[in-house]
């Protein structure tokens, strides 16, 4: 069953431009994180999808590009709604149809998540540093303190903040993963914040997570990261690098336009009415 979702995942992204699933449904669909799933057609042979990802409270829905307008999308959100009321929903790219979708079912916009981009020229010259701190790359020993200060920057996020070691060691298994694209900085010893980058192919790098903690904030430290990594991408050959960030976080999202990056695709998430 993995493999014809797969190919129906496959089918949507290459006639849409867009993935209709995140990392994290994609783990879900791997049986590494929890989901529940809704299909329309054979189990064999579905043309439609939900996942509803558990970790992340989150719908994910998919209809093959020759059964749409047919109203096979609302009456798989309606049954996973029934099921899952409190749920977000994810339109990913924010493609048209999207919106009056989930005003049919009685969903509004909730949140947007900007997918920014640039051009990844080489970086020459010795990187930046700031006083008092040292930046490596990742050792296991690490992955406690990495946790804890993610959790600490993204207290507000009802998705990164989560973040647990088991998570982080599942991500770390994954073939992608590469530790010495894992910029570690610390100070007297202990870690204070971290970039971990990640490498799509065909030129695609990644600003996977960036973060500080709080403890270390307005010292300059996220932008000696964000460099590092960026340096980093450039010499493995990446072109072009992409990252994610929430569109209500104006202070860093003015921080990465100043870094040349811009905005390339935006995701809606929509909630039920009054949930």
């Amino acid at each position: 069953m993995r493999d014809t979702l797969r190919a129906l995942v496959a089918a949507i992204a290459e006639h849409d431009g867009v993935q209709p699933i995140n990392e994290s449904a994609s783990l879900g669909i791997d049986g590494l994180r929890e989901a529940d799933f809704f299909f329309m057609g054979r189990r064999d042979d579905p043309f439609g999808f939900v996942i509803c990802d558990v970790r992340d409270e989150t719908l994910l829905i998919g209809v093959h590009p020759a059964h749409r307008r047919e109203g096979f999308g609302t009456e798989l959100l309606l049954q996973a709604l029934a099921s899952y009321p409190a749920y977000s929903a994810w339109a990913f790219g924010t493609l048209p149809g999207a919106d009056e979708l989930a005003r049919h079912v009685g969903m509004e916009p909730a949140r947007l998540l900007y997918r920014m981009e640039r051009a990844l020229p080489a970086v020459d010259g010795t990187p930046l540093v700031v006083d008092g701190y040292t930046v490596d790359t990742f050792r296991p020993e690490d992955r406690e303190q990495i946790v804890g200060v993610n959790g600490a920057a993204f207290a507000h996020h009802p998705e990164q903040g989560r973040l647990t070691v088991e998570e982080f060691d599942q991500l770390a298994s994954q073939e992608w993963f590469d530790p010495s694209g894992l910029f570690v900085a610390r100070r007297d010893g202990e870690v204070a914040g971290f970039h971990w980058t990640k490498r799509h192919g065909d030129g695609l790098g990644e600003v996977y997570v960036i973060a500080v903690g709080p403890r270390h904030e307005g010292r300059g430290l996220g932008r000696v990261l964000l460099e590092r990594g960026l340096q980093w991408l450039a010499e493995q050959g990446d072109d072009r690098v992409q990252l994610y960030v929430e569109g209500s976080e104006e202070r860093v999202v003015r921080m990465y336009r100043n870094a040349g990056f811009l905005t390339k695709q935006v995701d809606t998430s929509y909630r039920t009415r009054g949930v």
